[in-house]
């Protein structure tokens, strides 16, 4: 199987508003950014996005290579990624 890197990645999510009807000048003052935490496999890093991928499938294992859930995110929301140790 080919060997990806395991990654941690901070980075800030998209929000939006919906309910009773509020005042612009009422919500505007209380958002912050929301900064999410994602780990998984580093399947792709380009210039525009990352793709992490989530129970990596080996085809020894299963019918296919592949994996079972993955995550895009664009790049202008990532804030920081780190390399996690792989436990041995």
């Amino acid at each position: 199987m080919e060997k990806y890197r395991i990654v941690k990645v901070e980075w800030i999510d998209a929000q939006t508003g919906f309910g009773e009807l509020q005042e612009i000048g009422e919500f505007k003052q209380k958002l912050e950014p929301f900064i999410s935490l994602s780990c998984g496999y580093l399947l792709e890093d380009n210039k525009d996005y990352i793709i992490l991928g989530f129970l990596l499938m080996d085809k020894e294992v299963t019918e296919k290579t592949g994996v079972k859930y993955w995550q895009l995110i664009p790049k202008g929301m990532v804030k920081k990624i780190t390399d996690l140790k792989e436990i041995k």
